[in-house]
């Protein structure tokens, strides 16, 4: 097994500044720099199970979340671990609250999950190759 590689400090602050530029964009409402925060061939399975392949499918996907259940939503984040695979590719986890969050009926709720997101650098910016946010759900009693 090799050992774990290290990313430098001036990728591993990129990083944290991907996250960062993705929560303000959400925050903002802004669907084009959300969309932005993903390479072309970027990808999604948001926690509803659907699928958005490629910048513009992940556009359309973050369009209709953002005019659907999340519009008016806030988000935060907060990295809890980067692995670098590659010097240029990274796997980073966060953990992620979207307040706000507009249910059936319109009562508000707040979702609180985890994400992992395979990051590859883009000269000095490190962009979304692939995300799967995830809300916990209970397991169920074990059969005894």
């Amino acid at each position: 097994m090799s050992p774990q590689m290290q990313g430098t400090p001036q990728d591993e602050h990129a990083i944290r500044a991907a996250a960062k530029e993705f929560a303000n964009s959400w925050n903002r409402n802004d669907i084009a720099a959300l969309a932005a925060c993903f390479a072309s061939d970027g990808d999604v399975i948001n926690p509803a199970g659907r699928v958005a392949r490629g910048r513009g499918d992940v556009e359309k996907l973050l369009h209709d979340e953002q005019n659907g259940v999340f519009k008016g939503s806030q988000i935060s984040m907060t990295q809890t671990h980067v692995h670098f695979l590659k010097p240029d590719l990274a796997v980073a986890d966060y953990d992620f609250e979207v307040s706000r969050v507009r249910g059936a009926g319109g009562k508000e709720t707040t979702l609180k999950g985890l994400q992992s997101v395979v990051l590859r650098r883009d000269g000095d910016k490190w962009l979304v190759v692939a995300a799967r946010p995830m809300v916990p759900t209970p397991m169920p009693e074990p059969h005894r």
